[in-house]
């Protein structure tokens, strides 16, 4: 049973009265509150609304991440004097990830479907979502990524040309 003291309820699991606030929140406070629960400055990838950062950064697909840590371990193997040494568990664990999910094995591979997926003026998050996940279909791709069918900067893939490019992404798997 809640115990009243001074006016405030005191829970008796928790021994404390609950948190009131003395003074209202200032005018900035209320002003991001708004912004936020009307949504005006939510991100939504579906739009492209990801942030500036995030639209300007490199991104790698699984199959490139593999390559850069297949180099580095070679790296510490070679300059590693003591045979023991041990790689982190974190960097092996990575590298096991990276390695079970990357979807081409040749280097010239991933050098096509970069490039193929270039050619659609993608976003490095989309190109590198599409390169991972290897979609079949176009309603597979447009669900994955469904900012490839809004127009956004005056670019909207069409159903074709996603078309096109899924099959130049799995002939490119093919010839592997």
């Amino acid at each position: 049973s809640r115990v009243s003291l001074a006016r405030r309820e005191v829970d008796p699991l928790r021994r404390r009265p609950p948190f009131v606030p003395s003074s209202p929140p200032p005018e900035s406070f209320k002003f991001l509150c708004r912004a936020n629960m009307s949504g005006e400055e939510e991100e939504n990838a579906a739009e492209l609304k990801i942030g500036e950062e995030f639209l300007k950064a490199k991104c790698l697909m699984n199959c490139e991440v593999a390559r850069i840590l297949d180099h580095k371990y070679d790296q510490l193997q070679q300059t590693s004097d003591d045979p023991t040494n041990q790689i982190s568990q974190v960097f092996e664990k990575s590298m096991q990830y990276v390695k079970r999910f990357s979807r081409y094995k040749n280097p010239d591979a991933v050098r096509q479907v970069r490039e193929v997926l270039s050619r659609y003026k993608l976003a490095e998050f989309e190109l590198c979502v599409l390169g991972n996940l290897c979609p079949e279909t176009v309603e597979e791709a447009i669900a994955i990524v469904p900012s490839i069918k809004v127009r956004i900067k005056g670019r909207m893939l069409e159903d074709d040309a996603i078309e096109k490019m899924l099959h130049d992404l799995s002939l490119i798997k093919k010839f592997e």
